[in-house]
């Protein structure tokens, strides 16, 4: 099984496999680690695809979603596989791109961990 996204974290970097890169219309998806607020595992994917698709969100039932979702509180980019547990940074701030991110990642737990880690030594740097 391939790894669905990597994260890069100075500034958190999403890179999308090709396969997820065409429907998706990107091939990353870059926020500034200002703008993160919260870290957490969803262990229902489902739940972070709600609720109202955009444009540019492609599906596949049953197997993945990826792209953008409208929301009230802002617009969410999502790349999940339709199995097993999510990696959620929700961010605060009107100037950031998205008001969440919901990726499936081959570690999320570890993930979240580690973005929770540099996240907070961001704040504390400033």
């Amino acid at each position: 099984m391939s790894i669905v996204t990597r994260l890069h974290i100075d500034v958190l970097v999403v890179r999308l496999p090709w396969r997820w890169a065409l429907p998706a219309r990107r091939r990353t998806v870059r926020l500034p680690l200002e703008f993160v607020d919260e870290v957490r595992v969803e262990p229902h994917w489902w739940r972070a695809v709600r609720p109202h698709p955009a444009p540019g969100y492609r599906f596949r039932p049953g197997r993945w979603c990826v792209g953008e979702i409208e929301h009230a509180h802002g617009r969410h980019f999502v790349a999940v596989r339709a199995q097993g547990p999510v990696l959620v940074v929700s961010t605060f701030g009107r100037d950031a791109p998205y008001a969440r991110l919901a990726l499936s990642t081959a570690d999320p737990e570890g993930d979240a961990a580690r973005l929770r880690t540099v996240a907070a030594q961001g704040v504390d740097k400033n």
